[in-house]
């Protein structure tokens, strides 16, 4: 079970209503326990992209968009967690939710912070997706299991989500799949 100080709490819930607009209670994303929906998208470079394409690796999904101040600030955190797991058999996706209007915006934002896991920036599929996974308030982060289960989720952003998801990886890495 997750435990967050205080502070942190307020931290995503403020971060969480800063990017949702109007955010409701029922909009929590899919909890621990179910299984990931499947999904299909590209990544910025074209590239297909589906669930069943990452069976067998830990998977760590962020919905978030460009324009949004939580997302921002959390970025490097999954940029540090994609370099010190990514050749351990993680995987780190940014689902962008822009719209048509700011997907042009990824790819810049993405060199601006040194971005180099996979991201994707298809407007129709991601916000599809989205909805598929109850992420109606970003930033929303699941980690996936090797057999695509979601493990965890979480709204919006604290500074002590690092250590924990660190910890997180490190014992789904070390199930069999």
């Amino acid at each position: 079970m997750r435990t967050t100080t205080l502070m942190g709490r307020a931290v995503l819930i403020f971060g969480a209503m800063a990017c949702a607009g109007a955010a409701h209670a029922q909009d929590a994303a899919l909890p621990a326990g179910s299984k990931a929906p499947a999904f299909s998208t590209r990544t910025v470079q074209g590239a297909p992209l589906s669930l069943k394409s990452l069976r067998g690796k830990v998977v760590l999904m962020d919905f978030w968009a460009t324009w949004c101040g939580p997302c921002r600030m959390a970025t490097p955190m999954m940029q540090s967690l994609h370099k010190q797991f990514q050749g351990k058999g993680l995987k780190v996706i940014g689902i962008s939710v822009d719209d048509s209007s700011t997907t042009n915006q990824v790819k810049p934002f993405m060199k601006s912070l040194g971005v180099t896991y996979t991201m994707s920036a298809s407007p129709e599929q991601n916000r599809s997706m989205a909805a598929k996974y109850n992420a109606g308030t970003i930033p929303t982060v699941f980690l996936i299991d090797k057999k695509g289960v979601i493990r965890w989720s979480g709204i919006g952003y604290g500074e002590d989500e690092k250590s924990f998801l660190e910890a997180s990886i490190k014992k789904l890495l070390a199930e069999k799949a």
